[in-house]
């Protein structure tokens, strides 16, 4: 005597659904794809934000050249160092001032740099002056 199979064994059996491995593999997938997307956005910030602190580098070289170059008197030879904050950033900018060759010209030149235990220059600018 056969007996028939329960409605609960048919739908088991059922070729109509995914199997557990399928979905196993199918997640495994997604995590993978989601761990390599999290990757790239945090590559992102990273990057957003080195470009943010060389444009606020920039904006401070930017300023101590055209305030060297803006002074009436001629601005003395040698070197200057300070410190100036930017939107909550520390930048350590170094002026130099020498003549150029031929005599017409000064050379003004700045360079910032982080403001850390181990500094590295973000931004360099030169300018030039005509010797009055």
């Amino acid at each position: 005597m056969k007996t028939k199979p329960s409605r609960f064994c048919q739908i088991l059996k059922s070729d109509g659904g995914f199997s557990l491995i399928e979905l196993l593999v199918a997640v495994s997938i997604l995590a993978l794809a989601a761990v390599s997307l999290l990757e790239s956005q945090t590559q992102a910030i990273s990057i957003t934000s080195q470009l943010e602190q060389r444009s606020l580098a920039s904006i401070v070289a930017e300023n101590r050249l055209n305030l060297a170059l803006g002074l009436i008197d001629e601005p003395a030879p040698g070197t200057r160092s300070g410190s100036e904050n930017q939107m909550g950033m520390d930048f350590r900018w170094q002026e130099t001032v020498r003549p150029a060759p031929g005599g017409d010209l000064t050379i003004i030149e700045v360079t910032v740099s982080t403001n850390d235990r181990q500094p590295r220059q973000l931004a360099r600018l030169v300018g030039f002056r005509k010797v009055p």
